[in-house]
């Protein structure tokens, strides 16, 4: 497990890299139902992913011989102006396309738009969809909510529960990678309250508060990031 912790951070990549980005909370709501005719590059060409937030619906869409690896497409709601850019670089359900200055990342969680590095743009996906309209955008497990959710530089932090919190679930920015451990109300063990969060998996630790995610080991500290955002 050590060697998986060190791994997601050294690979933080697209979004890691670059200025701070804060989402909203997900809020669970229902996919619109819209017609993707027309959407994608190319006759036969559909997308495989749709994104959808506030103001846009983005896709995903299959490659050609020109550009095998695909096209991002975002359509503002208000307007409908559809801008089309070749993917640059995939990895997992993470999306970026770049235009000269001007990057474009999409996954599961964030959509976002760099200029000359900076964040000029960021959404949270409120409904993400495969191409046979399967949700991939669940974050807690069946029957429970978001409760609280804190930004890092490298991570997006979800404390998960009903009536109570009972699972701290982190992703990784850069790849999505997930990782769960479940909350326990016995001191020893864990601790659960409105402002820090315990969770304990055999000798690795995760403590987040709203300052500070902290990730240690036997004692060994392997993470400690700033909470840049906490909802």
């Amino acid at each position: 497990m050590l060697d998986q912790i060190k791994i997601i951070v050294a690979t933080v990549g697209i979004l890691a890299s670059q200025s701070p980005i804060y989402p909203a909370k997900i809020a669970a709501s229902t996919p619109q139902s819209q017609s993707t005719e027309g959407i994608c590059p190319g006759q036969n060409s559909s997308p495989r992913r749709s994104f959808e937030t506030n103001k846009y619906q983005a896709y995903i869409c299959l490659g050609d011989s020109k550009n095998p690896l695909g096209y991002y497409v975002r359509v503002t709601k208000s307007d409908h102006v559809k801008i089309t850019v070749p993917l640059t670089r995939k990895n997992g359900d993470s999306y970026l396309a770049m235009r000269g200055e001007v990057g474009y990342v999409v996954s599961p969680y964030e959509l976002v738009v760099l200029k000359h590095g900076r964040v000029v743009v960021q959404e949270s996906v409120r409904n993400a969809a495969s191409a046979d309209g399967k949700s991939i955008t669940q974050v807690c497990p069946e029957g429970e909510n978001v409760m609280n959710e804190a930004l890092t530089r490298s991570f997006i932090v979800y404390i998960c529960g009903n009536n109570s919190p009972l699972n701290y679930i982190a992703i990784a920015r850069s790849n999505n990678n997930r990782t769960i451990v479940p909350l326990n109300n016995s001191k020893s063990q864990g601790e659960v309250s409105k402002d820090k969060y315990i969770a304990i998996q055999g000798g690795t630790s995760y403590t987040l508060t709203r300052d500070v995610l902290r990730v240690s080991q036997n004692g060994q500290i392997l993470i400690k990031e700033k909470v840049l955002r906490w909802n």
